[in-house]
């Protein structure tokens, strides 16, 4: 395969760092974001590595940083052919009754609004290369079809939206050869899985952080225009939306 850019967001650990690690060994330009550059050490060291990764401060909400990475790319590669956005949080597992509403205002900021001011900025770099994929990190417990039974208010209200502003922007877009659509990453042990673990009565979640992206790289690399505008799981099969 050629090789292509990728931007990923949230690429400081967890699934974004192993997605980034991927990407860099098929030979790829890889845009790795942190929030805090200085304080991403195996990021960094990846990036100290390999000359074809570069790690770009990007705090997922900000439209200054966004801007500021999308001029950062043009100058380096002049588009992208990949976009993952996989930033995103889950702190809060309140009941609605109880849910604190700072917290909820936090998830739709970070989980839904993050995602669009990133395609925003980076969506006319996509327009310089003929792949044009765009594909945020969702998860069932987003899925209204599916409704997890634990507590998931903030979390999955905010990835429900995500989705649908996803197959929006594939739906407006489509045309112009984009493919856009969420991926479930699994139930994946990381530092965000490890405080929804015990909510499923699990000790840990049953899928590392590179089994998951392994998948998620599959799915993404492979994907074409039929896989555009729906719900996929990491394993390549739809999720009811």
């Amino acid at each position: 395969m050629s090789s292509q850019a990728w931007f990923i967001t949230g690429a400081n650990r967890g699934i974004g760092l192993e997605l980034a690690k991927l990407a860099a060994s098929n030979g790829h330009e890889v845009f790795a974001t942190s929030r805090n550059p200085s304080k991403a050490t195996e990021l960094n060291a990846l990036a100290a590595s390999n000359p074809k990764v570069h790690v770009v401060k990007l705090e997922s909400t900000s439209a200054a940083d966004a801007a500021a990475a999308a001029k950062f790319v043009e100058q380096t590669t002049g588009g992208l052919d990949v976009v993952v956005a996989n930033a995103g949080i889950a702190s809060n597992f309140e009941k609605s009754e109880s849910l604190d509403i700072a917290a909820l205002e936090e998830h739709l900021r970070v989980n839904t609004i993050g995602p669009v001011i990133i395609f925003q900025a980076l969506y006319p770099l996509l327009l310089k290369r003929q792949t044009r994929k765009f594909v945020p990190v969702s998860t069932a417990g987003g899925s209204i079809g599916v409704m997890f039974p634990p507590p998931l208010t903030a979390y999955g209200s905010s990835k429900a939206a995500l989705n649908y502003i996803t197959k929006s922007i594939h739906k407006e877009h489509s045309e112009e050869g984009l493919i856009a659509f969420p991926i479930h990453p699994g139930m994946v042990d990381t530092d965000m899985g490890k405080g929804a673990a015990a909510l499923f009565g699990m000790e840990t979640m049953p899928m590392s952080a590179l089994q998951s992206a392994e998948a998620v790289y599959n799915v993404v690399d492979t994907a074409t225009a039929e896989q555009g505008g729906k719900f996929l799981s990491y394993d390549g099969t739809e999720i009811p939306w």
